[in-house]
């Protein structure tokens, strides 16, 4: 069986290595019934308590029985390095993770993550699996993503400093590793007149939502009227959710689309919470049908109730977007395919993002374009490496796991300095 680096093996754990994993299952029982976690309520929260007890867990074991943590791999973390066509290596140390199957009678799993340089922990007497095994027994353990199946001690990977020893890979080997990436970003901190225009737009955006939650909330009224005559076609003690939103194109143009979707409650059948209702002709508005349960919403022009609902539909402005600004319009080239064409991908109209303190302008661009030719006005550029780092930087925070540590280079960036050119690959010494 081939081993990658970066990559996840999986054994059956046996002996030894089974025996610690058991007693580490032991004193997990033994710490919960002393150590109170959440179960219930802000997920943030329940998720801190249960990190707090697993630090606390491991602390003890450290001191206790540091040959349980020995022989399950929890104290030996492989530094596994990830690298994309656009971004600086980020590197982090992962334990790993022991997993039960769901049977009365468990077998234990571990899955083991292999480092960088092809190293990773062989769990003591454990038997390693090859890869249709690997698919038999995560099918077992997750049932394709069904079963929500968590580790038996839940050790989180931490960001580190890239080894000195990393070779990162050609430009164009990182490339192909991703399935669908045939364009780069071309990024600048807006500033001065563009800095303004985005201020507008996003006022802009503040006052075309405003009109179209108006909008959703008189379509729940003239909906809520009708209540009743759906309540009596329901056994009694049911109630439905009737709910008013909206669709757009994300880039900005055209009319918003009004959509409606009444739904039962599932007070009375827990299995029909979810069902579509129908609903009544109403005298303010027409329903066509949408796929997903779902109504796109019509005022009617013959009726009082409906001119009213005109008027408010009638109020919303166009979907606003940088498209709409002459000054923000980017002359890129991009590879266009069936999927970018679905996406609407171009290279003229960029998407806005706040990042450490900076609004950001993105722009999307061929690889072997000419990206030096537009900057928007008063604009500094910056590095897309530095713009990608910082994204996964909040990626991280968003999920509970440390970054990194921040390479020169993107604080560099973040100050203005010139952008840092990435780290060449280190060519290989001729043969003899």
């Amino acid at each position: 069986m081939q081993i990658k680096s970066n990559g996840m093996l999986v054994y059956k754990l046996a002996g030894r290595s089974l025996a610690a994993a058991r007693r580490l299952e032991d004193e997990l029982r033994r710490e919960l019934e002393t150590v109170p976690v959440l179960k219930e309520g802000n997920l943030k929260a329940i998720g801190d308590s249960w990190n707090a007890l697993y630090k606390g867990l491991l602390a003890r074991l450290a001191v206790e029985a540091p040959e349980v943590l020995e022989l399950t791999g929890l104290n030996a973390r492989a530094v596994q390095v990830f690298q994309g066509p656009q971004t600086w290596p980020r590197a982090y140390a992962e334990a790993p993770h022991i997993f039960l199957s769901p049977e009365k009678n468990p077998e234990y799993f571990m899955y083991v993550p292999v480092d960088y340089k092809g190293g990773h922990f062989v769990p003591a007497d454990g038997g390693l699996l090859d890869e249709k095994e690997e698919r038999i027994t995560g099918d077992r353990l997750f049932a394709g993503g069904w079963l929500g199946n968590a580790p038996l001690v839940t050790v989180k990977k931490e960001g580190v400093t890239t080894p000195a020893d990393y070779a990162p890979p050609s430009k164009s080997a990182l490339r192909k590793a991703f399935s669908y990436l045939p364009n780069d970003h071309v990024c600048f901190i807006a500033a001065g007149r563009s800095l303004a225009l985005v201020a507008d737009l996003k006022a802009r955006q503040k006052e075309w939502e405003r009109r179209l939650k108006h909008a959703c909330r008189a379509i729940e009224a003239a909906v809520e009227l009708d209540k009743p005559k759906m309540l009596a076609a329901l056994p009694a003690g049911e109630d439905v959710r009737i709910s008013a939103t909206y669709s757009y194109y994300s880039s900005g143009g055209g009319r918003a689309e009004l959509l409606l979707s009444v739904r039962r409650e599932g007070k009375k059948d827990f299995w029909s919470a979810g069902k579509t209702v129908p609903v009544p002709p109403s005298p303010a508005f027409t329903l066509e049908d949408r796929s997903g349960g779902e109504y796109i919403v019509r005022a009617r022009t013959d009726t009082p109730e409906g001119r009213r609902l005109a008027a408010v539909i009638d109020a919303i402005p166009d979907t606003p977007g940088l498209g709409d600004y002459a000054a923000l319009r980017g002359n890129f080239a991009v590879k266009k395919d069936s999927i970018g064409q679905a996406l609407g991908v171009n290279g003229v109209v960029p998407h806005v993002v706040e990042l450490a303190g900076r609004t950001i302008l993105v722009y999307t661009a061929a690889p072997k374009s000419g990206k030096d030719g537009f900057c928007p006005p008063d604009a500094q550029p910056f590095s897309a490496f530095a713009y990608e780092w910082l994204r996964a930087d909040d990626g991280d925070r968003n999920t509970g796991v440390t970054p990194p540590p921040m390479p020169q280079a993107v604080s560099d960036a973040l100050a203005g300095k010139p952008a840092a050119t990435p780290p060449r690959r280190k060519k290989s010494p001729p043969r003899p």
